[in-house]
């Protein structure tokens, strides 16, 4: 667990769910008390940087997790386009 303190007083209680490292970053998301509504994080920690955080509620993460996974997808449409499915499939 760790918290953060934030601008207007409040303290975030953050409890880590998932982290994923990188040779320079790490990304983890997890769970958080105190700041209601929001009640779960993301955070991006870059090797000599500060760490960035989101706090969200559950259906702003949803909604990241969406428009990250659309853009992964047309990325790879986008390199092969032979996969791209057209019309009805049988």
């Amino acid at each position: 667990m760790f918290e953060v303190i934030l601008g207007d007083g409040r303290i975030a209680c953050c409890w880590q769910a998932a982290s994923q490292p990188y040779q320079d970053a790490t990304f983890s998301a997890g769970l958080v008390e105190g700041i209601e509504p929001d009640t779960v994080y993301l955070q991006m920690e870059k090797d000599g940087e500060d760490p960035v955080t989101l706090f969200l509620r559950p259906d702003e993460m949803l909604a990241l997790i969406w428009v990250a996974s659309g853009a992964l997808w047309s990325r790879d449409m986008m390199e092969n386009p032979d996969d791209v499915p057209m019309g009805n499939v049988e």
